[in-house]
């Protein structure tokens, strides 16, 4: 599957980035009209659009859901994603008030480019990023041209920050079927590799979420416990509405909707994520690392 090619600078000034999300301002907003897919991009007035990382999930600095603003832990590794994400962009000095949003950083804009294959729901572009100059194509190996749709090689997504991101163990791999095989199996390799490093701020440090987590309150999830990000979310409206005992979760989940395949039948849809979570006595853990699901964009 190839991928839409967009130039242009990212921008953070008056925008809350963090390890998987921030914003692009194109040199030419018309290539947004280009982006295949069901959902539209959603532009401010300069044609800017926030960013989702494809194929990575960072922790939480911020997620609403159901109430007020929680994060996870934020001392183990919710803020070495982001901080990682903006000095690899090319961003130093940035200075945030206390509910995150950047107040100003040097510079003001840094080059990169995107490839994208479309937009998620909520109109976040879904891409590579990439710093600099575009990936160098064809046998004069120049820059290749905004607006083009290039077949992503292994190479040019080591190039990328969701590759530099996952490869330090500061984000957990999450997939989406829209993601090519080829680039899949890199990433999975590269989480693996990440797991088994357990390097200096790597979330895998602390992650319970295979081993297994003892939910007590909510704190025990915004203070506590490092999950992978798609769990803490579910699990913080869930406690959020019903509180910490754990008893109905399995039919919470179920009415979550999650769509995803398993590596033993990829045409086999599986809905909801409590088919690879299991709760006993208060702990609950998933029976299946998260590099085996591939979801379902909406």
């Amino acid at each position: 599957m190839s991928m839409l090619l967009i130039t242009g600078s990212y921008r953070i000034v008056g925008d809350r980035p963090d390890g998987d999300t921030v914003h692009f301002v194109p040199y030419d907003p018309a290539f947004w009209c280009d982006l295949p897919g069901l959902h539209r991009v959603k532009r401010d007035e300069n044609g800017g659009v926030s960013i989702r990382l494809d194929g990575i999930d960072a922790l939480e600095t911020h997620y609403q859901g159901v109430g007020d603003f929680v994060h996870q832990p934020l001392g183990l590794g919710a803020h070495a994603a982001r901080d990682e994400l903006l000095s690899w962009l090319g961003f130093s000095q940035v200075v945030q008030d206390d509910d995150e949003k950047v107040t100003s950083s040097t510079p003001a804009a840094a080059p990169g480019y995107l490839l994208t294959g479309g937009a998620d729901l909520f109109g976040r572009c879904v891409a590579l990023l990439g710093r600099g100059d575009a990936p160098k194509v064809g046998a004069a190996a120049k820059p290749a041209r905004s607006g083009s749709h290039l077949d992503v090689t292994v190479d040019m997504l080591h190039a990328t920050a969701n590759h530099h991101l996952l490869s330090l163990g500061l984000v957990y791999p999450t997939f989406y079927a829209n993601l090519p095989e080829d680039l899949r199996a890199d990433l999975t390799t590269t989480a693996q590799q990440a797991r088994a490093a357990k390097a200096p701020h790597s979330v895998w440090l602390n992650d319970v979420t295979t081993t297994g987590a003892k939910i007590e309150n909510l704190d025990s999830i915004t203070e506590d416990l490092v999950l992978l990000p798609k769990l803490f979310r579910r699990l913080a409206d869930y406690v959020r509405v019903f509180g910490p005992g754990l008893g109905g979760l399995p039919a919470f989940l179920a009415g979550g909707g999650d769509e995803f395949t398993l590596p033993e039948d990829r045409k086999k849809r599986v809905i909801g994520l409590q088919h690879v979570v299991e709760v006993t006595d208060g702990t609950l853990r998933m029976t299946r690392p998260i590099e085996d699901l591939v979801f379902s964009e909406k």
